[in-house]
């Protein structure tokens, strides 16, 4: 297991750090909002479209393939535009990482899933998942810090070859075998399963789980977008903008440090359907105060909700997936999320834009803070029902 977090922290590193950098680079080399908005779609678009059948390849194939030409393109993505400073380098550096970080983060979800021999470990697995989950919020704290000194002191191509470093590092441990475990290649589906992937969704408890999925991705997302626009309407400085995000990163943490603790005795369920109950009431709260440190804490408190909704969905998701289609069900898992980020930010930036002709002042953005909360409190109403 101890491997597994050493490459999650390492392929996330580099995957955060190629996020800000490429951001910062088309800032910096001219490139209009658009366009950044656009080279971050690309991180997540292209995956949509290949998680499922990447899920499928580990099942049949195993996971080291995978791992080794995901960390590749992830070396090569991340250092790409290090070569060629130019606006289309970074387009080519979006599309490449965020096909790599596919081809590593779904087989390290499902070795974390198979480090214990008994699936119907529930404890075991919610455990495994907790610690994959502090290690991704571990790097996400680290690959900003990264990408952000090395820019000041060294400008983007150092940057662009740290990140890329970084990558390379990793798949050179993978190809070494560094105290990796051994994954056997899944056993041949039976005909009767050889059907779509998204048959899946006729399994009830995986149609509930994706459900909760979409939901507790789009609060994750929908954080990140409107808080930074919120803050500059409200007049905050970006320094103010950046501490609250911060704040979240920081629950994050915390909240899976504790997670043994929390979950001790209280089904997943439960645990997801608190996550949506508080993400509900936090975005209900956010357009109205204008205070930097309110707005801390309520970041704070939503990080500490959606931090526990992670684990808790890949322990189901490893428990009730049909034998041999794991890789499968978090491919499906995993395309429905980079929907939603490839999908938001378009949609809520319309509909920011047509409020912005209509409304206007510090509650500008309120509606959309106030429907999700709607959207949001209608899936906890539902969970909470069905406990």
């Amino acid at each position: 297991m101890g491997a597994i977090l050493a490459l999650a922290v390492l392929s996330h590193t580099a995957f955060a750090a190629s996020r800000i950098s490429v951001t910062l680079a088309a800032i910096q080399w001219g490139a209009p909002t658009l366009v950044v908005g656009m080279l971050l779609a690309l991180y997540s678009f292209f995956p949509m479209l290949a998680a499922v059948i990447a899920g499928r390849w580990m099942d049949r194939g195993g996971t080291r393939i995978p791992m080794l030409i995901g960390f590749s393109l992830l070396a090569l993505g991340t250092a790409a535009p290090a070569l060629q400073q130019e606006l289309m380098s970074l387009y080519v550096s979006s599309t490449t990482v965020g096909l790599g970080f596919l081809l590593v983060h779904l087989p390290l979800q499902k070795l974390t899933g198979e480090a214990l021999a008994d699936r119907s470990d529930a404890t075991g697995v919610t455990r495994n998942f907790g610690r994959l989950a502090v290690a991704f919020s571990i790097s996400g704290f680290v690959g900003p810090l990264i990408a952000g000194y090395a820019i000041e002191y060294g400008g983007f191509r150092t940057s662009f070859l740290v990140a890329g470093g970084i990558a390379a590092v990793a798949g050179l441990l993978l190809y070494l075998r560094w105290r990796f475990p051994t994954q056997v290649r899944a056993p041949s589906l039976e005909p009767e399963i050889k059907v779509s992937a998204f048959a899946l969704l006729q399994v009830p408890e995986l149609r509930r789980l994706f459900v909760a999925v979409v939901l507790l991705s789009s609060a994750w997302d929908v954080h990140l977008f409107l808080v930074p626009i919120h803050g500059a309407r409200i007049g905050l400085s970006p320094s103010q903008i950046g501490q609250v995000l911060a704040s979240f990163g920081a629950a994050t943490f915390v909240v899976r440090l504790a997670l043994p603790i929390i979950t001790r005795g209280i089904s997943e369920w439960r645990v997801i359907t608190v996550a949506q109950i508080i993400a509900a009431l936090v975005f209900a709260a956010y357009p109205l105060p204008s205070q930097a440190s309110v707005l801390m804490a309520l970041s704070f408190v939503l990080g500490l909700g959606l931090g526990c909704g992670q684990p808790m969905v890949m322990s189901l998701l490893h428990r009730h997936a049909p034998p041999g289609r794991i890789g499968e069900a978090a491919g499906v898992r995993q395309t429905l999320i980079a929907a939603t980020q490839t999908a938001l930010p378009v949609a809520f930036g319309s509909v920011g834009s047509f409020l912005g002709l209509m409304l206007g002042g510090p509650l500008m953005f309120a509606p959309l803070f106030w429907g999700f909360s709607g959207l949001i409190g209608w899936g906890a109403w539902r969970g909470w029902r069905r406990q």
